[in-house]
């Protein structure tokens, strides 16, 4: 035991007097009953600045839906365990397998997320608020049978391992295992084996996370980890070399991985509030116990939360980008207003408008990351869409170029197949497809970026391929796809999108989308080679009629230029392909049908326009729309319900 004490303690350290005696001394028992005793006069000296940090719930599906606190820990107590939302009780063997999974499919996550520990921190929020001895009981059990079970790998492999990938390791550093401990350490469970032991395991952490870490939004949690271990537990050999390190990566990292617009280079937005929420922990821990925090990282951050509010739809949440989930942008704020007390975008978003003051543009665009929000104003009821043009993203990436996304009558009524378990079932197939988007097909195959897909790090300071305007009465965006269909070497088709808002019209319509679409192919004057363009729209309302060219829903109408267009509503198709479907959460089994119009058009080159009318309101707005196909023509006629006509010329924006 020498030699592991002497590997992981910094004997130098005051107070640590003792304990090095005894190790000269080799009294290993004495020494580690003095190691607990300094471990707890150290948590006792700094519990109450630690509990000055505002509590945060543990994230993932550890229980059931409307399940309390107090009803996880009495689960728990009895070795029933829920991860990803899934249930498994343990109570036969009265311990926890940390390496088991009981789901049918053998779905990873079961396991992984098993290992993050949120039940440790709900047990000590709970024995915080009532003392009860039970729940430290309860806890110690826990954690003493992962410490038994759960040997640190010996490899360099962050993703390796069911109990020690280097993500675990930093949440549990970074957000259960501080809380637990600063709530346990008093208790008689808590033995001085078991502190020891703790200690211990938390040296193993920071060994991991400083040799195996990896990059991305993984690099982000495991140095907010490293970050909790340098600050937390100044007793272990490396942790000012840690503690410097952290801080190094981290104020490294965000100008490596926010692009110059603010958006995280994975452009999921959970994913983009994950790394956010892993500096705001940071920060927050660090300002606790006197750290001095760049304020370098204090301005991207800043930019960081803007950009959740630039995205924000009329009910205050975020749409479901790549993987991401639709999250209320204030629930996801109120945790960074300590960090920006004064900012007056962020208190109007938490406050629901009743303190600070809205943005003072309507409309934005993301010139790097490469999207386009279109909204004629901050109110509930107002109209909001948003145009993807952005580059493949460094992660959980989906096929979904120059897909549409449009809010109205209260819901995001021009929806997608979102984001779902991370698993191989069919829906997760789906939801990463191009069919599962608003955007073409082309001869029934997807966008394929994703296999000859490489990030480069000089991408962060690319501008997107895109260009836009922004007008009192009309906002108009474009964006090219060009990088190929299914399996297809060929890029020779192209698909150009040009997406106009009409805040205002003369006519007193209300505000509406033009959508146009140009498929080229080689020569525009080349006919003889013909194409099938399959043109997707996942629309999130009951149909009410269908005729040619012409659809309504119960809060949306969807016009189509082409005449001879074979149109086809699918909702909730398995068979020959999944279609039709909308997640309604991230956990298996969590979707439902969703109509979804599919437009399949043959051609070399061609134009085809698509009229979006996001109200429910019946004999009024457009009836038809008339274009000419030749890809080359600007031309856009649009009958109305009234019997008048409009004239939209193309040529009005560049």
């Amino acid at each position: 035991m020498t030699n592991v004490l002497m590997e992981y303690l910094n004997l130098e350290y005051p107070g640590m007097e003792q304990v090095k005696y005894l190790v000269s001394c080799k009294d290993f028992g004495g020494a580690k009953k003095a190691l607990a005793l300094l471990i707890r006069q150290w948590l006792d000296t700094h519990r109450e600045s630690f509990f000055r940090i505002p509590y945060e719930t543990p994230e993932n599906v550890y229980r059931y839906p409307g399940e309390t606190d107090r009803e996880v820990c009495d689960r728990v107590a009895n070795h029933i365990m829920v991860s990803v939302g899934i249930p498994n009780d343990f109570g036969e063997t009265g311990t926890v397998d940390w390496y088991s999974n009981p789901t049918d499919n053998h779905y990873q996550e079961w396991t992984w997320q098993l290992n993050r520990h949120p039940e440790l921190k709900i047990l000590a929020r709970e024995y915080n608020r009532t003392g009860d001895e039970k729940l430290a009981e309860t806890a110690a059990k826990l954690w003493s049978s992962w410490l038994e079970q759960a040997v640190p790998p010996t490899h360099g492999d962050g993703h390796a391992t069911l109990c020690w990938r280097t993500i675990e390791c930093g949440i549990r550093m970074g957000a259960n295992w501080p809380y637990a401990l600063f709530s346990f350490y008093r208790s008689e469970a808590f033995t001085d084996e078991l502190l020891t032991d703790i200690l211990k395991s938390v040296w193993e952490h920071g060994t991991r996370l400083i040799k195996d870490r990896t990059h991305g939004n993984w690099l982000i949690m495991e140095m907010n980890g490293l970050a909790h271990i340098g600050l937390l537990f100044p007793m272990l050999s490396s942790s000012k070399w840690w503690l410097e390190t952290a801080f190094s990566a981290l104020e490294e990292e965000l100008e490596r991985q926010i692009y110059p617009d603010g958006f995280h280079y994975e452009l999921s937005t959970t994913y983009h509030d994950v790394v956010i929420t892993n500096y705001q922990r940071m920060i927050q821990t660090a300002q606790a116990f006197g750290a001095r925090i760049p304020e370098t990282i204090f301005e991207w951050l800043s930019l960081a939360c803007e950009t959740n509010i630039r995205l924000m739809m009329p009910d205050g949440r975020l749409p479901d980008l790549n993987d991401g989930r639709m999250t209320s942008c204030a629930d996801l704020l109120a945790p960074k207003i300590g960090l920006f007390p004064n900012h007056q975008e962020i208190l109007w978003v938490i406050s629901k408008g009743r303190k600070g003051k809205s943005p003072e543009y309507e409309s934005v665009a993301f010139p790097y990351s490469g999207f386009t929000v279109m909204r004629n104003s901050w109110e509930q009821n107002g109209i909001w869409g948003i145009f993807d043009v952005a580059p493949f993203g460094r992660g959980h990436q989906h096929e979904d170029k120059l897909s549409l996304l449009i809010y109205g009558e209260g819901k995001l009524l021009l929806t997608e197949g979102g984001n779902y378990a991370y698993d191989d079932s069919q829906m997760r197939k789906y939801v990463l497809s191009t069919r599962a988007h608003n955007t073409i097909r082309v001869d029934g195959m997807d966008q394929n970026r994703r296999t000859s897909y490489q990030w480069n790090q000089e991408d962060i300071t690319k501008k997107a391929d895109m260009v836009w305007e922004f007008n009192n009465d009309v906002d108009f965006a474009w964006g090219r796809y060009e990088e190929g269909y299914g399996k297809m070497e060929d890029r020779s088709i192209v698909h150009e999108r040009r997406v106009y808002f009409i805040k205002q019209h003369q006519k007193k319509l209300k505000p509406f989308f033009i959508v146009a679409d140009r498929m080229e192919y080689g020569d525009c004057a080349d006919q003889t080679i013909s194409h099938e363009y399959e043109c997707l729209w996942h629309i999130d309302s009951t149909v009410k009629s269908v005729t040619t060219g012409h659809i309504a829903f119960q809060e949306m109408k969807l016009l189509i230029s082409v005449d001879t267009a074979k149109i086809n509503i699918l909702y909730g198709q398995e068979q020959p392909e999944w279609q039709g479907f909308m997640s309604t959460g991230c956990e298996q089994g969590m979707y439902r049908p969703v109509p979804c119009v599919s437009v399949r058009v043959n051609g070399g080159s061609i134009r085809i326009v698509t009229i979006l009318y996001p109200h429910k309101e019946e004999g009024e707005g457009p009836a038809w729309v008339h274009a000419d196909t030749n890809p080359t023509q600007q031309r856009i006629t649009i009958g109305l319900e009234t019997g008048e006509q409009i004239l939209f010329d193309e040529g009005d924006f560049q």
